[in-house]
């Protein structure tokens, strides 16, 4: 057993096992709730430009601190006193940084200076440490001792220099620390000691949680028990919803994705973080005051411009992260998801101009929903849940083990038959987005264009917005009119009573039709083929039929040409599936072709019984018809031939499961001749049969 006072430091390996973030580390990660809570405070006192960006220059160190300490836990294993010692050291420093943070805000540095020194220095003590008393590991040690003891040097003089020779120090200080994972030394000290990155996905998922939990805190202190009326708990759940999509984006996109290959990509995935966290923190001191907005007159532009640029900066974040991680269960490009991310940064950003010129409860609608458009389009590039392969693993393992011991294999649910989840598929081979609006239905056609063609237009109303006076007869103050007039130009309808006034007008404006032209052949090129795309009107029976004919067994179904016109030179094939087990033990799921008596139809415009002859050569001679379950999965039809109508190739398929097979039974005759001497159809008994005497040769 280790002593509790002092023990060795470990390095963690692959071999070393799972690494789970501490006890430690989690108390750990508390101070930092109330340093990002009162750098929060001070954006908030200072809602301005200047103030933002003093707020991005001290929420880098901070965030820098939590990181260093973070990579020094991923990579060693230690708890004794002496290490807990150091860490609480760190946490005070880190409390003094929370404590002074808004005095940098202020031009007050002095005070948070010392305290990031402090920190900073405490680290590189944790790798001294470690440097001292292992050698596996000793370069890695020495490496990043000296970067964030070069860190902690350099803040610390900057204490005692001048301004403003002390912001270069910080710039050199921090941009040391921010440069050496992409240093050539430090890139041949992760391949020699990789990093646990299922651990790091865990403690970065926790701090994105700090941080979103820091917005709902100060929504939740803005609204007191006497203000808490109907109205204004509604406004306050709408700007919660912002944050809950953030939520969803980050963890249900990010959080858990494997990096992809790449001498950069784990610091991209590393540094991504940074805008992320940074824009989450500033947007939930904007949502503090959105929840207060009155929402008949303007949001006052100081917390306009915060809410959309710090919006802003975590999409740019997220997009960032995208970019180097894999989606765990896309069935559409990566690329489409960052274009996603970047489009609407730039859409949120436009929204804080052009919402001076519109009310707030207008201004809200739209920020939220682009902030909603980010989970639909989440869930429908990944409509899947990542784990179903697991769960595949599970039937095929018991599907053998039955099989092994003469017992039914498990049988998959009838609804999901037939229907394939894709894992891995390669990047490059996934689907578009014209692939899946002609995968999906037309409400997802119209819903798509018209969601696209509003969101063009509030873009386009924007940007003629950003010159006033663009327009002639156009209020400089009112969004409606400049959203009409580009509605009006995207149209080509031009009443007259709008039109562009200014060389910038004129220029947006032909960039607005010439866009217009390009939307309008991609919709009417998609919804065409979609519309004109041949289909077969085929029905097959539901069930299949299992009865004797000349003596012999014979496996049948049938179907009718529903719509009753011409399809020339149909074909029929059908395959059965079963589960094997090979004599080597390998579980295997095998197609049989089975021959029909008669699979080509010259012409097929009524009905037609497709037939198996379950003979010696028959893949199903050794079925028992009592239990057909314990031998057929599957049954597959497929048909194709070439549509009168249509002049194309048309094609209809079915699947039946085991449970679909009736034996002793037959169809009923659904054809007729009428006293005139046409044929008749009764589509009415299509699916029905009756039962048949037993025979010995069935049973």
């Amino acid at each position: 057993m280790r002593s509790r006072w002092y023990h060795v430091p470990a390095l963690h390996t692959a071999d070393s096992g799972e690494k789970k973030a501490s006890w430690l580390e989690l108390f750990y990660d508390l101070i930092f709730v109330a340093a990002f809570i009162q750098l929060g405070n001070g954006l908030a006192a200072r809602p301005t430009l200047e103030g933002f960006l003093v707020f991005s220059a001290v929420f880098v160190p901070i965030w820098l601190t939590w990181t260093g300490f973070t990579y020094y836990a991923n990579r060693f294993t230690v708890d004794d006193f002496t290490h807990r010692m150091l860490v609480f050291a760190q946490m005070f420093a880190v409390g003094g940084m929370a404590i002074f943070a808004p005095d940098v805000l202020a031009h007050k540095p002095t005070r948070f200076v010392i305290c990031y020194a402090l920190a900073q220095a405490l680290v590189g003590v944790l790798y001294v440490r470690t440097w001292r008393q292992i050698k596996q590991g000793r370069d890695y040690s020495a490496y990043w001792g000296g970067v964030f003891g070069v860190g902690a040097v350099l803040w610390g003089v900057s204490a005692v220099v001048p301004t403003p020779w002390n912001y270069l120090l910080w710039a050199v200080g921090i941009g040391a620390i921010l440069s050496s994972p992409f240093g050539r030394r430090s890139r041949v000290l992760m391949e020699r000691y990789p990093v646990d990155f299922e651990h790091l996905g865990e403690r970065y998922g926790l701090l994105t949680l700090i941080v979103l939990g820091e917005s709902f805190v100060k929504v939740l202190s803005a609204i007191s028990a006497d203000e808490a009326s109907l109205h204004v708990l509604g406004q306050a759940a709408l700007t919660l919803l912002i944050t809950c999509s953030l939520w969803w984006i980050y963890f249900d996109d990010v959080a858990g994705s494997q990096i992809k290959k790449g001498r950069i990509s784990p610091m991209m995935w590393l540094f991504g973080h940074i805008p992320v966290q940074l824009g989450i923190t500033a947007t939930g001191v904007a949502l503090k005051k959105a929840a207060l907005f009155d929402l008949g007159e303007v949001a006052p532009a100081k917390y306009r411009w915060i809410l959309c640029v710090a919006l802003a900066t975590a999409m740019l974040g997220v997009a960032m992260l995208d970019s180097v991680t894999a989606r765990k269960q896309s069935e559409m490009s990566d690329r489409a998801r960052i274009n996603v991310r970047i489009g609407s940064a730039a859409v949120i950003l436009l929204t804080a101009q052009v919402g001076g010129a519109m009310p707030a409860w207008l201004f809200l609608l739209i920020i939220s929903a682009m902030c909603f458009a980010q989970v639909f389009f989440d869930m429908m590039m990944a409509p899947l849940l990542a784990d179903a392969h697991h769960h595949l693993k599970t039937v095929a393992e018991e599907t053998r083990n039955a099989l092994a011991e003469g017992r039914a294999p498990p049988r998959p649910d009838t609804a999901q038959l037939g229907q394939v989840v894709r894992k891995g598929t390669p990047n490059d081979l996934r689907r578009d987005l014209y692939f899946y609006l002609m995968e999906g239905s037309w409400f997802r056609v119209f819903a798509t264009i018209a969601f696209l063609y509003f969101l063009a237009n509030v873009v386009f109303a924007g940007l003629y917005m950003l010159e006033p006076g663009s327009v002639v007869n156009a209020r400089p103050d009112s969004f409606a009119d400049h959203f009409f007039f580009s509605v009006q130009t995207m149209s080509t309808v031009g009443y007259g009573g709008l039109v562009p006034a200014t060389p910038y007008g004129n220029m947006l404006m032909t960039v607005q039709v010439a866009m217009c032209m390009i939307m309008v052949a991609l919709a009417t090129g998609l919804m065409f083929a979609k519309a004109s795309r041949a289909k077969a009107s085929v029905l097959f029976s539901e069930t299949l039929v299992v009865t004797r004919r000349y003596g012999l067994i014979n496996l049948m179904f049938r179907a009718g040409n529903a719509r009753g016109n011409e399809i020339i030179d149909a074909n029929m094939s059908l395959s059965v599936l079963r589960d094997e087990v090979t004599p080597e033990g390998d579980h295997m799921r095998r197609l049989y072709d089975l021959k029909l008596e008669r699979s080509r139809q010259p012409f097929f415009q009524m009905t037609w019984s497709v037939m198996h002859v379950v003979d010696g050569d028959s893949p199903l001679k050794d079925v028992d018809w009592s239990d057909p379950e314990r031998a057929i999965i599957m049954v597959a039809a497929i048909l194709t031939g070439h549509d009168g109508t249509y002049g194309q190739t048309v094609y209809a398929r079915h699947n039946y499961t085991a449970a679909d097979i009736r034996v002793h039974h037959r169809f009923v005759d659904v054809i007729s001749q009428l006293p005139d001497g046409r044929m008749m159809i009764d589509y009415e008994k299509f699916h029905h049969t009756v039962p048949t005497d037993p025979s010995p040769t069935t049973r």
